[in-house]
């Protein structure tokens, strides 16, 4: 059972068609996480001393706020700013009494209050499950012939994820392997940027009056998925344009 929990949101990734796995991946634990810290769990001990401690970035406060679980996020606010004011307040004191003043005091200041809100639960989240998720990866590749054909007749990794990917298999990967992740993972990644930038000429064109691309079907969602293909998951697949 506990490998099929850790394969099978791998095998869904690499299935999917809409975008680079590692993207849906990363997509789905995001969600997953504000559902989690915002959810039952906005009352456990461990979460709130977590919370309190660490906090969360701007894009994920706004989609704490989009739960529509107003008393449970206040809630959840009110301790961590009784954290953060607990850490800012002694440092802010002494720069408004002129102790911190100048140079390298200053600069000690800046940092310790850049600490305080450097922190997200969320993005943490997603970086240690999706770490964790492309060691099942490489795990499946080496192991299944299967999944390696999966992954070659799929969607293809975004150049935002592919570097890192590029050097686990260095480490994960040897020989016949290698070469032939490599290979896949270069044709994939040739096409979908091939694929999206005649889309994307598609779509430019289809503002030209009288433009043949004026109902292309392929021209929707074509910028959105262009910014993917670059950036990683920026736009779900729900907000391409029509």
């Amino acid at each position: 059972m506990k490998d099929h929990l850790e394969t099978a949101p791998v095998w869904d990734a690499v299935r999917q068609t809409e975008r680079c796995p590692f993207c849906a991946l990363r997509s789905m634990i995001e969600k997953q996480s504000v559902e989690r810290f915002l959810g039952g769990a906005v009352m456990e001990p461990d979460i709130r001393i977590r919370t309190n401690a660490a906090g969360f970035c701007s894009p994920h406060h706004r989609m704490l706020m989009a739960q529509k679980d107003y008393h449970g996020y206040a809630l959840m606010m009110d301790t961590r700013l009784k954290e953060a004011r607990a850490q800012a307040a002694p440092v802010l004191s002494a720069l408004a009494k002129g102790s911190l003043f100048g140079g390298r005091n200053t600069d000690k200041a800046a940092r310790k209050l850049r600490e305080i809100t450097s922190r997200c639960l969320v993005c943490e989240s997603m970086r240690d499950h999706v770490k964790a998720y492309r060691e099942t990866f490489f795990r499946l590749y080496r192991e299944d012939g299967t999944f390696r054909a999966a992954f070659a007749q799929g969607h293809g990794v975004c150049l935002n994820d592919l570097p890192e990917l590029l050097e686990e298999a260095g480490k994960r990967l040897s020989g016949e392997q290698q070469r032939g992740f490599l290979e896949a993972v270069s044709n994939t990644a040739l096409q979908s940027l091939e694929t999206a930038q005649q889309d994307l000429d598609a779509l430019c064109s289809s503002f030209h009056v009288g433009s043949e691309h004026k109902n292309n079907p392929r021209c929707r969602g074509a910028l959105e998925r262009g910014v993917n293909l670059l950036r990683g998951s920026t736009f779900e697949t729900e907000e391409l344009q029509p």
